[in-house]
């Protein structure tokens, strides 16, 4: 069940569409990459991901972007959360997805920076504030399954 959450958007007319993949290993550890040199919030943390181009749906675009980042080709996902936020740089609405399944192994395409790390680690690094919501819809979502669970 994905969770809607809506912060202000301060101009709806510049609003960027943005997917993003939270992929979770067999150790419970997230992929999180860094922003490169030269891009609005460089050397921050982020999920992978990117924007949708024009006419393209959410999934496909994931789809594409995870492709063209990661060398992965997605197979199965689930949407977590949407969201809008602004950055001082950006109006974007995020929509996320769980990655549930990938064909291939994880490369960096893009001379991104990235590690596996537990949710922990992920919360100590200098992230994007628009990954905090993401992380807490993680936390709901694991608790409902460790709930469903027993």
């Amino acid at each position: 069940m994905a969770i809607l959450q809506s912060m202000p958007i301060i101009d709806p007319e510049k609003r960027q569409y943005v997917v993003v993949g939270v992929f979770r290993n067999r150790a419970g550890e997230l992929l999180v990459q860094q922003r490169l040199p030269g891009k609005p919030c460089e050397g921050r943390w982020e999920f992978p991901g990117g924007k949708c181009e024009d006419n393209e749906k959410p999934k496909q675009a994931l789809i594409r972007e995870l492709k063209e980042e990661l060398g992965v080709c997605v197979t199965a996902m689930t949407r977590l959360i949407e969201l809008g936020f602004d950055y001082s740089h950006a109006n974007v609405w995020l929509d996320v997805y769980l990655i549930e399944d990938f064909t291939g192994e994880v490369s960096n395409r893009e001379r991104q920076s990235y590690q596996w790390l537990p949710i922990e680690a992920v919360r100590k690094l200098d992230l994007l504030a628009a990954v905090f919501p993401i992380l807490n819809a993680l936390d709901k979502c694991s608790a409902r399954s460790a709930i469903q669970a027993v």
